[in-house]
């Protein structure tokens, strides 16, 4: 029962989460949009905030994971694919940088990192653990 509102909560705190995400971007771009962001510092603000989002979700992730399977094996996993996005985003990132312009690679870079801040790499691990489980104990 305990485990089951644990689990109960964490999906409440993903999801009041997210929407706090969401305001508090779509209130710095409303911002930048309106040109108040003259000297680049909520431009800035924007990118701590994407790695802070991140870590949360990370941390979520983990101990989600760790709840419904009482394993660290994929607590390693998460942990894992997190620092893929965070490698492919910076590797885009700077290949876009130093080969043509950061603008031009933006969007993506802004894609992979919006995956980082948000339960779908949870929404993907949850059901690959499960069908690793079920493939274990056959």
């Amino acid at each position: 029962m305990k485990k089951k509102l644990f689990v109960v909560v964490l999906i409440a705190l993903i999801v009041s989460m997210g929407f706090l995400r969401d305001y508090i971007f779509v209130s710095l771009n409303r911002f930048i949009e309106a040109g108040s962001d003259v000297d680049g510092k909520l431009f800035l603000l924007k990118w701590v905030l994407t790695f802070i989002f991140s870590l949360l979700y990370l941390g979520i992730t983990c101990v989600f994971l760790y709840i419904l399977f009482q394993t660290q094996q994929y607590t390693r996993i998460a942990v894992f694919s997190y620092a893929l996005l965070f490698a492919a985003a910076l590797s885009s990132a700077s290949a876009g940088y130093f080969f043509s312009s950061f603008e031009a690679v933006y969007p993506f870079v802004r894609q992979i990192l919006g995956v980082a801040q948000s339960p779908i790499v949870m929404m993907i691990l949850v059901p690959f653990c499960l069908l690793n489980e079920s493939l274990s104990h056959s």
